[in-house]
């Protein structure tokens, strides 16, 4: 990243954290969700600092697609896969940014609702198929072939706790056709149905299966609805130039480099591993339980929120990674299962680095 670049990048996503951050936006985080609001804030922070393009959308339409996913009580950290923030053009050909509510954000709503032992999505592959059985309507995968790394549908399976449990099969020719059939913005060219192909057929067979014999909270529910029909409901944020500014000190440019993840190599030594950085963490519960260290072939398949795996990044992408989950992990406001995924992520990406660093995979 040139210096040039580098500044032009602060430059903007202080405005949007100016914004964020000022006594007239926190005032309606505060009111609409407590003590909880700064880490809905700092969540929207940290999706702009992985796009770009949001830098160029108003903070504005920023914080009010935050707001819409906090709602829910979802966040909008992109690492984590709940929800995203999503820059797309409006009529005028401006970036406005819009809230998009990911497949494990609409499975830890249901999650929630305490009436689930499981839900799961698989993929199905070239070389199985999905038997029915027709009396008690049970699914069952039969291997045909040899089986192939060729993905042709999912298949979403989830038990309740009083017993009940269903699963559904779509292709993915299935699943194209349903989003055809049933989203408006399929045809965009800046739809997940272009962009993130994974995310949309993981979310509309979650969403079928769900919907169809699950159960969601009636509220929530209502507020996908709206998403799916015309984006974000009205909230009431402030415009951008009636807040108060709040003036950020000024950083270096090693000091903005590292902010968006382009620090120097050089802080981390060839044959090293990539270290939990020096602060105290809160003391944890004696009861905790412990994240083991997963083996290698398991680490190596281990997926980035954009859907990479582990074991095809290199060295330098993992130490960046690395480095930005651990600043994650400073935050005071993650929930527990939250710390935890952050904290397996951590434990994966070590292990693929080392083993990147020592010849044993590439």
């Amino acid at each position: 990243m040139t210096e040039q670049t580098a500044i032009a990048k602060y430059e903007n996503y202080n405005r949007i954290k100016a914004y964020g951050q000022s006594p007239e936006v926190m005032n309606t985080f505060v009111q609409l969700l407590g003590k909880t609001a700064p880490h809905y804030i700092q969540s929207a922070l940290l999706a702009v600092q992985a796009n770009d393009t949001l830098m160029g959308c108003s903070p504005r339409s920023i914080f009010r697609a935050a707001l819409r996913a906090a709602t829910l009580g979802l966040t909008c950290d992109p690492s984590l896969g709940h929800a995203y923030i999503v820059p797309y053009k409006n009529k005028n050909g401006e970036y406005e940014a819009n809230f998009q509510p990911g497949w494990r954000g609409i499975q830890s709503m249901a999650l929630r609702t305490g009436k689930y032992v499981y839900i799961n999505i698989s993929p199905i592959y070239e070389g199985e198929d999905v038997i029915e059985d027709r009396i008690t309507g049970d699914l069952r995968i039969e291997y045909t072939t040899t089986v192939s790394k060729t993905q042709k549908g999912l298949i979403a399976s989830f038990k309740l706790t009083s017993g009940f449990k269903k699963s559904i099969y779509m292709t993915n020719e299935e699943l194209e056709e349903h989003g055809r059939t049933y989203s408006k913005s399929y045809n965009r060219s800046d739809s997940i149905w272009k962009t993130n192909k994974k995310m949309a057929y993981h979310k509309t067979i979650l969403l079928k299966l769900i919907r169809t014999y699950g159960y969601l909270n009636p509220n929530e529910t209502a507020l996908l609805d709206e998403e799916e029909d015309g984006g974000i409901v009205d909230v009431d944020l402030p415009r951008e130039d009636a807040v108060t500014a709040i003036e950020s000190e000024p950083m270096s440019t090693s000091e903005i480099n590292e902010l968006f993840g382009f620090g120097d190599d050089e802080d981390v030594a060839d044959g090293d591993f990539v270290e939990e950085p020096d602060f105290a963490p809160e003391p944890e519960p004696e009861n905790k339980p412990t994240i083991p260290t997963p083996l290698l072939g398991e680490a190596y398949g281990v997926k980035t929120s954009d859907g990479k795996l582990y074991g095809e990044m290199t060295e330098a992408g993992l130490e960046r990674m690395l480095s930005h989950m651990w600043k994650q992990l400073k935050q005071n406001h993650l929930e527990p299962e939250e710390k935890a995924e952050i904290e397996r992520k951590i434990k994966a990406a070590q292990v693929v680095l080392a083993a990147k660093r020592t010849g044993e995979i590439n």
